[in-house]
């Protein structure tokens, strides 16, 4: 038996030398970065968010402008890569090097350190914070080419689960994580992100939640001033504060979920008591509904509110049992069914933006 190993050869070429060998040249398995760069180019987003940071370090000593900085932040976090540390190894990827308008096979080329990009994120204030949420609201508006007719603006809370001591942490019941609670403000009719605010992981105030919509609306109606504004969320937002500042604002209004009291239960009774009796009926005739429901409205006034306020009612009754929900609104016109099944649950698709804007996990 022959064990020893014959040399592969390869066809001569004239005037070149053939040369195979192991160690892969410059390989890249991201194409995510040059796509982004397309989108990027289109809409300019990087390029607005670099304008809103103030940039103070010694120009003498910088290699890596903050625009550039941003630019490989944005891009590994769009591919999967979460971790600052990750830059270390993807900082000589020619797929991100390309992505980063930067030669790809350019070993002087090479993007920011993990020890930049930790400087980088370290260095920002409280004021460079604020300009750049508002920059993610003027991104979005200027993604429309003429004043729209209304706009739907739905919020909501999201997990960003915790790892380790980081401030401000909290543990979320709800979520069963120690967690920050960022308020997330989408376009309910594009999806489109409006505004993503970092907050402690625990359930916020009302005077919280006024405090950020008055920003966020105020820059919206400075370049729509025609625009008719609903606000939609859960029952989180339908504090007095948040009501009470859209309910004083023109052309804009509100539908929020709202808890329910003993007094709200009083005057919900008698639709309960009819969507019961309809359920009981139900179950003699040949095909049994999978529910029954009736919707009712009245004028309700809690003490904080600054005026009587219109409750929407559903009364829902099925094999598990009854069903009450309650909404509040400052919307007249539709009747009950229409702004419940219509434009209030239709605030459930902000969750799948929010899946949608979170990266996948295994």
């Amino acid at each position: 038996m022959n064990s020893t190993p014959e040399q592969l050869r390869f066809a001569s070429i004239p005037a070149h030398i053939v040369r195979a060998d192991f160690a892969g040249g410059g390989l890249s398995s991201d194409l995510g970065p040059v796509l982004l760069r397309g989108v990027d180019l289109q809409i300019g987003l990087t390029k607005r968010l670099a304008v809103a940071l103030p940039d103070r370090r010694h120009q003498s000593y910088v290699n890596h402008s903050y625009h550039d900085i941003l630019t490989q932040r944005i891009y590994q976090i769009g591919c999967g890569y979460e971790d600052g540390n990750d830059s270390n190894s993807l900082r000589h990827d020619p797929m991100f090097k390309l992505g980063a308008a930067r030669l790809p096979f350019d070993d002087d080329a090479a993007l920011a350190s993990g020890a930049t990009i930790s400087r980088f994120e370290h260095a920002a204030r409280r004021q460079d914070i604020y300009r750049f949420s508002e920059a993610l609201v003027e991104q979005f508006i200027a993604s429309f080419a003429s004043q729209p007719k209304s706009l739907i603006l739905d919020l909501d809370h999201s997990e960003d689960a915790c790892y380790g001591q980081q401030p401000l942490a909290f543990y979320n019941h709800h979520y069963g994580s120690t967690c920050y609670l960022p308020l997330m403000i989408f376009d309910g009719q594009s999806g489109g992100l409006i505004a993503a605010v970092l907050r402690p992981g625990k359930r916020p105030f009302g005077e919280e939640n006024a405090m950020i919509m008055r920003r966020v609306l105020k820059l919206i109606r400075r370049h729509f001033p025609n625009t008719h504004i609903l606000v939609r969320g859960d029952g989180h937002f339908s504090g007095p504060e948040l009501m009470g500042l859209i309910d004083s604002m023109p052309n804009t209004d509100f539908i929020f979920g709202f808890s329910c009291n003993t007094k709200l239960h009083a005057m919900a009774e008698p639709t309960k008591l009819r969507a019961c009796d309809r359920w009981v009926a139900a179950q003699t005739q040949d095909v049994v509904p999978n529910a029954v429901r009736l919707f009712d409205e009245f004028t309700y006034k809690a003490r904080s509110w600054p005026r009587a306020l219109r409750v929407l009612l559903k009364a829902e009754v099925t094999a598990l049992g009854e069903n009450t929900r309650f909404i509040v609104t400052s919307l007249a016109g539709l009747d009950a069914g229409t702004l419940y099944e219509d434009i209030y649950c239709a605030r459930g698709q902000a969750e799948n933006y929010i899946k949608h804007l979170k990266p996948s996990r295994p």
